[in-house]
């Protein structure tokens, strides 16, 4: 046999123990299969009738928002645009109107530090409480429709008699704010929203240091003593703090879309929080 015969009997034979050794791989292994995002969770679709014989839908909502959700203590009503979804999804899950619903939709107060953690314990069925989607919240609950768009922006001090000031060491922008104190609301996301924003935007070479507050009205007070320089929180809740002593800088930045939370084995629930969202 010659030395170029002997070569191509090599080579097919080569070819040939590939393919079986192939064959065989594919017949005895797997791929692996992904690792899930989360952990499977079965939906409870008898929710919305255990809620009807409950005969009662508890809601928390912020109590310190203007205009989104707010608890007046010397009246002990409530308002804002939440409270107003918190009853007409009410109103939808046990089928009644206003008129008829009663005590059926109960409103407890939730702050931006407990608002998960009483979800996640059950003293609350339905959050409504300036809860911004994101990717990562979605791993842990079921979020609605989204129903309100907000930004996050800038409040300072502000002297009336003096035009140009605007608080301290003259903050004009978030340009200004390097080595400056930035009061955030406790578990929100603003301090990452703002970071990233930071990081993307052209030319912004800032690092301002970070104090959490379980409280807006707290954010407000620390502001007004001087502890911190600037309160950042989402425009829609500066808007209910700006008095004559403040003032909200024009900067907006992180677009926070706003939508309701519940268990994911109670997500049968934002079947009505989405038909009420949707109108």
């Amino acid at each position: 046999m010659s030395r170029n015969s002997r070569c191509k009997r090599l080579t097919a034979l080569a070819l040939l123990l590939a393919m079986c050794l192939a064959l065989f791989a594919g017949c005895t292994q797997k791929p692996a299969p992904e690792e899930p995002t989360t952990a499977p969770v079965k939906v409870n679709n008898n929710y919305l009738k255990e809620l009807k014989k409950k005969g009662q839908l508890v809601v928390g909502v912020k109590t310190d928002v203007p205009e989104l959700s707010y608890y007046d203590e010397e009246t002990g009503e409530w308002s804002g645009l939440e409270v107003e979804l918190a009853l007409n999804i009410g109103c939808e899950v046990f089928g009644v109107n206003r008129a008829e619903l009663g005590d059926r939709v109960k409103l407890v107060g939730v702050t931006v530090a407990d608002r998960e953690e009483k979800l996640r314990n059950g003293d609350i069925d339905l959050m409504l409480a300036t809860y911004t989607k994101t990717k990562e919240r979605a791993k842990e609950f079921a979020l609605s429709d989204s129903y309100y768009t907000s930004y996050i922006g800038l409040m300072v001090r502000y002297r009336p008699e003096d035009a140009d000031s605007l608080g301290t060491d003259n903050i004009k922008s978030l340009a200004d704010l390097d080595g400056k104190v930035v009061g955030v609301a406790k578990n929100s996301t603003t301090r990452h929203d703002m970071m990233e924003y930071i990081a993307t935007a052209n030319q912004l070479k800032v690092t301002p240091q970070f104090v959490s507050y379980t409280s807006y009205e707290g954010l407000y007070k620390a502001l007004k003593k001087g502890d911190i320089d600037v309160i950042a929180v989402d425009v829609s809740i500066l808007n209910g703090y700006n008095d004559a002593s403040t003032k909200i800088l024009k900067d907006r930045f992180a677009g926070q879309h706003y939508g309701a939370a519940v268990l994911p084995e109670n997500a049968q629930l934002l079947d009505a929080v989405n038909k009420v969202i949707g109108g």
